[in-house]
């Protein structure tokens, strides 16, 4: 069964992404840049829940829609609050 993307969080930090991805399985697909030099643009790492901050975490509660925001809060470990 392929995993089904339930929040995805969109930002920018002035012209560099910062990208996350919540999957229904509970993977974390991180995209960002790190700088606008060769080299430092579409980079991608796996990330797990305990990885992120609350900060990445309420992101990306706040992106999911109606429909998957319970999920989003149980796969996130968040408090019903």
């Amino acid at each position: 069964m392929d995993k089904k993307a339930i929040s995805i969080s969109h930002k920018m930090k002035g012209v560099l992404d910062d990208d996350y991805t919540l999957y229904d399985d509970g993977t974390i697909l991180h995209e960002y840049d790190k700088h606008t030099y060769p080299g430092g643009q579409n980079l991608k790492e796996n990330l797990t829940v305990t990885d992120l901050s609350d900060e990445i975490k309420q992101r990306l509660l706040e992106a999911a829609s109606d429909n998957d925001k319970e999920l989003v809060r149980k796969t996130l470990n968040l408090d019903n609050g």
